[in-house]
C-alpha cells in the first residue's frame, strides 16, 4: 500500500502493511460411541470445527458475534474477522454485528465466509461513551464523535494528539514543536479556562489518565469517543471542563489464535508552509529599497552582498526517516481469552541532532471462571527516548543569507564571527557539534478489574488501576558553545518519578419493559498523585566531561514533593420511550483537595433529551433511515492548577539562607474561600442519515458559560509575593459545528467516503471582578500580565470584558511612514 500522508510538516511517502495469521486448530473430530463400541460417521450427526471468516464492504469485522441457532455455542470474531466454532453439517449459523443486518449461513463443511451487509439504520452502532457505558448511537442525547482506530492510523506519528487533527468538528489540534515525538494540543470548543491546561481528559478503558493520553500505541486503539458537551462530559464533573477523550483499546476475544504484523516506513521532510525564505539578493534589495541609508546599520554593506547567499535552512535539516513496527497476538475459548501486542517507533528527525526512539507493550486478559464472574487484568508499559541537540528550528531564522557557517578552509566559524555582516550573530551549527541532552520517559499501567452479574439487569464492575511514571534528563553545554562560554560549560540533571492510584466501584443497571427502558449507573470515585522531583546542574567543567561531580562551582539543587487527591459520587440514567423519546441525567459530587474548607466540594449535573423524528408512525420519508433533535443543559467545572491555593505558604531554599543558616520566605497568600470554576452549557443538535446511510449529518449548536473563572491575579510585590488566586469573573464560548459525511463509492469491493467537519467558536471574556477606587466606589479594571517570550519578544495579555481571552496588550499603530518606510 502506498500512500501520502502530511502531518505535522512530516511527509511518508511509503506505507507498507503486511498481515500474517497464523491459524491453530486444536482436537480432532468427535464422533458418538456406543456401548458395542461401533461408531457413527454419520454427516448429519458428525461435529467438526468450523473455520470461517466475517468481512463487510469495509474488511474484516472484529467482534462479531457467531452462534449456533438453537443452542448455547458462540463465540466472536477476531481482529482479523477469523472465528472457530464447533458444528455439524446442516447446523444455521447465526451472525450478528453492530450496525450489520443479521445472516443466517448452514453449515456445508468446515469452511464458512460471510460477508454482512451493512444495517440501513446505521444508529444501532454501538458507542462508548462515560464510564465504558456502551450506547447504540439512536439513543444517545449528547453531543459526541467516534473515531474507529482504523480511521486514527491513516498518519504516520507516534502521537495520538496529532492523530486527532481534522477528525471531528470543535476539535482543533495545534501543531507541536517540531521535533520528532511532539504532541499536538488538543482544544475543545475553544478555551475554558484561564488557569491550568485547556487539554481535554483522557480516559483509557475506564481510567482516568489526567490530560494527556501518554505513550499509549496508536495500534492499541479500538475505537475514540469525543466527549463535546455538558450531557456527555458532566459525568466527569470538575475533570471534563475542557471536554473528555475516551479511548478504548483493543479486548481480546474468543477465536482461534491470530497474529498481525504490520510495518510502516517513510521519509519526512521539513517545510516552511506558505513562508519562503528570501535569498542574498532579495534581502540586499529590501534594506537597499529604505529612502535613508543611515537606517542601514550593518557593517561592510555595498552590493556585493547580493552575490552572498547561504541557505540556513537547508544547512540545518535534513530528510529524516520514519519507522513503525507493530505485532499482535490475541485469541482464546470462551473461558479465557488474551491480546497481547509488542511496539516499535522510530523517527530520525528532520532537523539535525534529534530522534526519537518508543517500544510498547500491553497484555489484556478476559478470564470467566463462571457465568456470574469476569476477571480482566491487563498490563501496558512503553519506554521513550529523545535526543535533542538543545536548537530548534527557530534559530535557523536569525542568520542572514550574507554569512556563512563555514571559514574558507571548510571549518565551522565561532560565534559573533568578526567576518560576518552581522558580527552579534551565533552559528548553531558550531553548538551542534557540541552541545547535546537526552531524556528517557519509563510509564507502566496496570489493572485489576472484575464484573459480577448480579441479576440479569443488575451488575457490580470494579476498575483498579496503578500508574508510574519515572522520567531523567541530563544536558550538556560546553565551554565553546554560546550557552555555555561564559560560565565555562554547563552541566544539567534532572529527575521526576510519579505514581497515580486510581479505582472505581460502579453498579450498573438496564432494564426494559414493554416499550420502555432504562439504563445507568450509580458509583464512587477516588484518586490521587504523587511526585517527585530533583534538579541539579552545576558550572565550570573540562571540555568533554557530563557528570555533575566535575563542576568546579555547584549552582543548584533543588527538589519537591507534592500530592493531590480526590474522590467523587457519581450517578447517571438514561431513559428511553419506543426508541422515539430519549431523557438523559446526570450528577457528580467531588471533593479536591486543592480547595478549602469553604468549598471541599462542588456538584455538577446536566439533563438532556432526543426525539427520533424518523420513528415516529406519521414519517413516511423512506429515503431518511434517522432524523433526531437534541437539547442539553449542564455544568461542568474546573480546579486550579496549583495544589495548594488555599494555604499560605512559604519557601524554604538556599535563595532564604542568610550566612550559610537556612531561612523563609512568604511564597504565597492562601485563599481560603477559593470556589470551584463552573462551565454552564445550553446546546442544540440535529442528527441525520439519508439514503442507506450513504450521507450523513451532524449540526450542533452550543453556547458555554463559565462562571467564577480562577486566576492568579497580579499583586503589589511589596507584600513578599506577585500574585494571589481568585475567582476573577465570568468568560464565554459560543459556536457551531457542521460535520457532513458521505459514501461516494460503496459496493463489496470499493468503499470510497469522504468526511468534512466544519466549526466556528467566539471566546469573550464577560465580566471581571470589581475593585474599589480611590473614592470607594466599586470599578472593575483590566488585568495586564505578562505572556512569557515569544518569536516577537516578550508581550502583555490583556483581559478585560468584551475581549477574547487571548487578547495581547499592544500599542496601536497609526501606519507605515510614507517618507521614509518607518512604523
Amino acid at each position: 500500500m502506498i500512500s501520502k500522508i502530511l502531518d505535522n510538516h512530516k511527509l511518508s511517502l511509503l506505507s507498507l502493511a503486511l498481515l500474517i495469521t497464523s491459524t491453530h486448530n486444536s482436537a480432532n473430530a468427535n464422533g458418538l460411541t456406543f456401548p458395542n463400541n461401533n461408531i457413527l460417521l454419520n454427516d448429519a450427526v458428525y461435529q467438526q470445527k468450523v473455520n470461517g471468516k466475517v468481512q463487510s464492504t469495509d474488511g474484516p469485522l472484529a467482534g462479531a458475534t457467531i452462534s449456533v441457532k438453537g443452542s448455547a455455542k458462540s463465540t466472536s470474531a477476531g481482529v482479523d474477522g477469523r472465528f472457530t466454532i464447533d458444528a455439524k453439517n446442516g447446523d444455521v449459523l447465526v451472525v450478528t454485528s453492530v450496525g450489520y443486518k443479521t445472516q443466517e449461513v448452514t453449515v456445508t463443511g468446515p469452511v464458512v465466509n460471510i460477508n454482512l451487509e451493512s444495517n440501513s439504520e446505521a444508529l444501532q452502532e454501538v458507542v462508548v461513551v462515560g464510564y465504558g457505558t456502551q450506547q447504540k448511537k439512536e439513543s444517545l442525547t449528547g453531543a459526541l464523535q467516534a473515531v474507529k482506530g482504523n480511521k486514527l492510523r491513516d498518519v504516520t506519528t507516534p502521537s495520538v494528539e496529532n492523530m486527532l487533527n481534522g477528525k471531528a468538528a470543535g476539535v482543533y489540534v495545534a501543531p507541536g514543536a517540531g521535533k520528532p515525538g511532539s504532541n499536538g494540543g488538543v482544544v475543545i470548543r475553544g478555551q475554558a479556562t484561564l488557569s491550568g491546561t485547556t487539554s481535554p481528559l483522557w480516559v483509557i478503558d475506564g481510567v482516568i489518565v489526567g490530560s494527556s493520553p501518554g505513550d499509549i500505541n496508536p495500534d492499541d486503539i479500538e475505537s475514540l469517543t469525543i466527549l463535546k458537551d455538558a450531557a456527555s462530559t458532566s459525568i466527569y464533573g470538575s475533570q471534563g471542563a475542557n471536554g473528555v477523550v475516551v479511548v478504548t483499546t483493543k479486548n481480546p476475544s474468543a477465536s482461534k489464535t491470530s497474529i498481525s504484523f504490520s510495518t510502516k516506513m517513510g521519509i519526512n521532510q521539513l517545510s516552511n508552509g506558505h513562508m519562503e525564505m528570501m535569498d542574498g539578493a532579495e534581502l540586499y534589495d529590501y534594506f537597499a529599497s529604505f529612502s535613508n541609508p543611515a537606517d542601514i546599520k550593518f557593517p561592510r554593506w555595498n552590493s556585493d552582498l547580493r552575490n552572498s547567499n547561504f541557505d540556513w535552512w537547508k544547512l540545518a535539516t535534513k530528510t529524516g526517516f520514519v519507522q513503525n513496527h507493530n505485532l499482535s497476538i490475541q485469541g482464546g475459548d470462551d473461558k479465557l481469552q488474551s491480546y497481547l501486542s509488542l511496539g516499535y517507533y522510530n523517527e530520525a528527525g528532520a532537523v539535525k541532532g534529534y530522534d526519537y526512539d518508543r517500544y510498547n507493550f500491553r497484555l489484556r486478559t478476559n478470564y470467566k471462571p463462571f457465568d456470574w464472574l469476569t476477571i480482566k487484568p491487563s498490563i501496558a508499559g512503553s519506554r521513550r527516548a529523545v535526543d535533542d541537540r538543545q536548537y530548534d528550528v527557530n534559530a535557523m531564522y536569525g542568520n542572514l543569507p550574507w554569512d556563512s557557517p563555514y571559514d574558507a578552509n571548510g571549518n565551522l566559524v565561532p560565534h559573533r564571527y568578526s567576518g560576518w555582516v552581522n558580527n552579534a550573530s551565533t552559528n548553531y551549527l558550531y553548538d551542534l557539534q557540541w552541545n547535546h541532552s537526552a531524556n528517557t520517559n519509563y510509564e507502566f499501567m496496570g489493572n485489576l478489574d472484575f464484573d459480577v452479574k448480579l441479576t440479569d439487569w443488575l451488575t457490580f464492575s470494579s476498575v483498579n488501576n496503578y500508574r508510574y511514571n519515572t522520567y531523567s534528563d541530563s544536558g550538556y553545554q560546553d565551554p565553546r558553545s554560546n550557552s555555555g562560554e561564559s560560565v565555562i560549560g554547563r552541566v544539567t540533571d534532572y529527575r521526576m518519578e510519579f505514581a497515580r492510584r486510581y479505582t472505581n466501584q460502579i453498579l450498573r443497571f438496564n432494564k426494559t419493559w414493554d416499550k420502555h427502558s432504562l439504563n445507568g449507573l450509580a458509583a464512587y470515585e477516588f484518586n490521587d498523585y504523587w511526585t517527585k522531583t530533583l534538579d541539579a546542574y552545576g558550572t565550570g567543567i573540562v571540555n568533554g566531561f557530563e557528570v555533575l561531580d566535575v563542576v568546579a562551582k555547584p549552582e543548584r539543587t533543588k527538589g519537591g514533593i507534592s500530592e493531590w487527591a480526590v474522590q467523587s459520587f457519581l450517578s447517571n440514567a438514561n431513559y428511553a420511550y419506543d426508541n422515539k423519546y430519549l431523557a438523559q441525567v446526570s450528577f457528580r459530587r467531588d471533593g479536591a483537595s486543592n480547595f478549602g474548607t469553604n468549598a471541599k466540594y462542588g456538584n455538577f449535573f446536566s439533563v438532556s433529551g432526543g426525539w427520533n423524528i424518523n420513528k415516529e408512525e406519521w414519517f413516511k420519508a423512506d429515503w431518511v433511515d434517522n432524523l433526531k433533535l437534541r437539547a442539553a443543559y449542564g455544568s461542568v467545572g474546573n480546579r486550579p492548577s496549583s495544589l495548594y491555593p488555599q494555604y499560605s505558604l512559604y519557601s524554604v531554599s538556599a535563595s532564604s539562607s542568610y550566612n550559610g543558616i537556612p531561612g523563609a520566605l512568604i511564597s504565597q497568600i492562601g485563599n481560603k474561600d477559593l470556589t470551584w470554576e463552573k462551565t454552564y452549557t445550553t446546546g442544540f443538535g440535529v442528527d441525520a442519515a439519508l439514503f442507506k446511510n450513504r450521507l450523513r449529518l451532524n449540526v450542533d449548536y452550543y453556547d458555554k458559560k463559565t462562571d467564577n473563572v480562577l486566576y492568579q491575579v497580579p499583586i503589589s510585590g511589596l507584600t513578599g509575593v506577585t500574585s494571589i488566586w481568585k475567582n476573577i469573573g465570568k468568560m464565554q464560548n459560543r459556536g457551531i459545528e457542521l460535520t457532513i459525511g458521505g459514501d461516494i463509492v460503496r459496493n463489496d469491493n470499493v468503499h470510497w467516503s469522504l468526511d468534512v467537519n466544519l466549526s466556528h467558536n467566539v471566546n469573550k471574556l464577560t465580566e471581571l471582578f470589581e475593585t474599589k477606587d480611590a473614592n470607594g466606589n466599586l470599578v472593575s479594571k483590566p488585568i495586564i500580565a505578562g505572556d512569557g517570550s515569544g518569536i516577537a519578544g516578550s508581550a502583555q495579555r490583556l483581559l478585560q470584558p468584551g475581549y477574547p481571552v487571548d487578547t495581547y496588550y499592544l500599542k496601536e499603530w497609526a501606519g507605515v511612514n510614507v517618507d521614509n518606510g518607518l512604523p
